[in-house]
């Protein structure tokens, strides 16, 4: 990510989060027709200048895959 300019403020410093819960656990997808099944973890980019989240994806694609 280090090639890629915010479209909001136009800053290059992306870094790696992962969106938790107030009790800290992580975000995690599940498939729509099979909530018990699997799940990933969701990982986002945001910039480091003003915060604006401009990508989200799961971790493990192949979870979801019921």
């Amino acid at each position: 990510m280090n090639d890629t300019v915010c479209p909001k403020c136009e800053h290059n410093q992306m870094k790696k989060g992962t969106i938790r819960v107030g009790n800290g656990a992580a975000v995690h997808m599940f498939p729509h027709d099979n909530p018990r099944s699997q799940s990933s973890p969701i990982t986002s980019y945001f910039c480091l200048n003003c915060g604006y989240i401009f990508e989200l994806y799961v971790e493990k694609p192949a979870n979801l895959d019921s």
